[in-house]
């Protein structure tokens, strides 16, 4: 059955306008970029240390949230009871709690007088001004990407596949190995994408609980209310620049993974 026309033209005006609302934005910026104050960011070494502090405590806070993210997801692929959907409310918190309350939080558990954080001080660990500050603050932000997008996928593998597996003798290992994880991962990589792409715009927990080492979105926001537009707007343009590289990389991976397992 063919869709109405006027249908139709809806779908594609809303489509065209949901695209714009994102582009024009984007685009005017660098429309509006001063060539002279760009070329002088380039060469600005503050800069390119805190998008370096940016990608490295994304990355960390990505890893981190595999690590602790995937195995959740599973469990809760795996555990179905009257507490699942509480369960995965408190999971999802993280996205609807404003950022700076995010950051007082976390720096009200870890500050250096808090009993969590006296006792990461015996390890040499502070979580006040470092970096370890800023992964945290980024994972906090970011996991239930990881863990909601992972669970996506355990959820929509056809559990027949599991039963034959197990029905050939493979172990309860070597199903999750060979069955459940490739068929997942593609799922499991989108949400450690959008994890990642989260991390790295963080602002609101990170000016809270580690305005040092600085990092961009920080560095962006600083200029802003030091010099004005004029000064923030080349650090906006090559911080957008560099993540979208990184986001087409990643996501082009994870078309391919997609493409090899259909």
């Amino acid at each position: 059955m063919k869709n109405p026309k006027w249908l139709y033209l809806l779908i594609i005006t809303l489509t065209l306008t949901c695209l714009t609302f994102i582009a024009l934005p984007i685009l005017n910026v660098f429309i509006s970029l001063d060539p002279e104050n760009f070329k002088n960011t380039l060469k600005d070494g503050e800069v390119w240390k805190a998008i370096f502090t940016s990608l490295k405590g994304a990355t960390f806070a990505t890893i981190v949230g595999l690590i602790m993210g995937v195995p959740t997801s599973y469990f809760l692929f795996q555990t179905e009871s009257k507490y699942s959907e509480l369960v995965e409310s408190v999971i999802n918190l993280p996205i609807v709690i404003p950022h700076v309350a995010v950051g007082i939080t976390l720096l009200e558990l870890l500050n250096s007088n808090s009993p969590l954080g006296k006792f990461f001080s015996r390890l040499g660990i502070s979580f006040v001004d470092t970096i370890y500050g800023i992964i945290i603050a980024m994972c906090f932000v970011s996991i239930s990407y990881t863990i909601t997008s992972s669970l996506m996928g355990f959820r929509s593998i056809n559990k027949e596949l599991i039963w034959t597996a197990r029905s050939l003798g493979a172990s309860p290992y070597q199903v999750v190995k060979f069955v459940i994880l490739p068929l997942a991962f593609p799922y499991i990589l989108r949400g450690a994408i959008l994890s990642f792409a989260r991390s790295i715009s963080e602002v609101g927990a990170i000016l809270i609980i580690a305005y040092y080492p600085i990092t961009a979105p920080v560095l962006m926001y600083e200029r802003f209310e030091d010099y004005g537009l004029k000064n923030s707007t080349p650090i906006a343009v090559l911080v957008i620049c560099i993540s979208l590289i990184i986001f087409i990389i990643l996501l082009s991976i994870s078309y391919r993974r997609e493409k090899r397992i259909a």
